[in-house]
């Protein structure tokens, strides 16, 4: 199908320019690996915030990690794909599927161009979601920094794969045992009873 070439045709660029800016991604290594980690954030702001809003079981599929496409089949694999764990995966994937592409193009451009943060730390910030994603926040810091294109482009093509392969054991080992005993912890202090009857 076109999808299919299309895919196949942004892998074959991703590769090729990765492949050109081998010692700079060699160079930044350990960044690119250890940003992964960063993916526990959104269990520790958005487990909280998820229970106050009333949401219960829920909250686990949706804070343990950004909810791509291996996250979803995690969830299901371990909880089952008609649980109160699976809906909230699938609403965080569905939300980032529709407004993450948006979001990530005006806050990268934000960002980029407002905070003395660099540049290159931002493209490898730019792949921890899908390639559509990686690719909307991508152009605005390329417009920023032209000169370094190869270079960004690299780095977020390489974050955007270390995402998808580490991201899935960063959830499996330390993700969703996380949010599993902060929920635990969390809930009854922070979570919305139901009124009894």
């Amino acid at each position: 199908s076109l999808i299919s070439i299309g895919i196949t045709l942004l892998i074959g660029k991703i590769s090729i320019t990765s492949g050109v800016a081998i010692k700079e991604i060699i160079t930044a290594g350990p960044a690119l690996i250890l940003q992964n980690l960063g993916n526990l954030g959104t269990i520790l702001f958005a487990l909280p915030v998820a229970l106050l809003l009333g949401f219960k079981r829920e909250c686990i599929g949706m804070t343990h990690s950004i909810g791509r496409e291996p996250n979803v089949a995690l969830i299901s694999e371990k909880y089952g794909s008609d649980t109160p764990e699976f809906r909230g995966v699938m609403m965080v994937y569905v939300v980032g599927t529709v407004f993450g592409t948006i979001f990530m193009g005006a806050a990268a451009s934000f960002l980029a161009s407002a905070t003395p943060i660099s540049v290159e730390a931002y493209a490898m910030a730019t792949g921890c979601g899908s390639a559509g994603m990686m690719t909307a926040a991508l152009a605005p810091l390329l417009e920023l920094k032209k000169e370094a294109a190869t270079t960004l482009t690299a780095y977020a093509s390489i974050s955007n794969l270390i995402s998808s392969i580490g991201g899935l054991y960063i959830s499996i080992f330390l993700g969703l045992p996380l949010t599993e005993k902060l929920y635990e912890v969390l809930e009854p202090k922070l979570g919305r009873r139901k009124k009894e009857k």
